[in-house]
């Protein structure tokens, strides 16, 4: 997938990330311990590729195929998650 990004940006919540057709995708810092558990300085520290996003103070790595391409996890599956079935 050749996906060109515009931007990308931070909030206390989430990384998201703009494509050049103006799409906006997201990721929540709560789904990736590394990030759930960095400061804000070290989750505001990053750098792009061609491929993604790369945070080095806590060598994590998230892609923009990933973020634009989300598959919702069907409801069943969160339910017995949630339930421990």
């Amino acid at each position: 997938m050749n996906l060109e990004v515009k931007r990308v940006w931070t909030d206390d919540n989430c990384v998201y990330a703009e494509s050049a057709e103006g799409k906006v995708a997201s990721y929540a810092f709560a789904d990736w311990p590394r990030l759930a558990n960095a400061t804000k300085a070290q989750r505001e520290d990053f750098y792009l590729s061609p491929c993604g996003i790369h945070w080095p103070q806590i060598d994590e790595d998230l892609s923009f195929s990933g973020m634009f391409n989300q598959t919702p996890e069907p409801v069943s599956y969160k339910l017995e998650t949630l339930l421990d079935v």
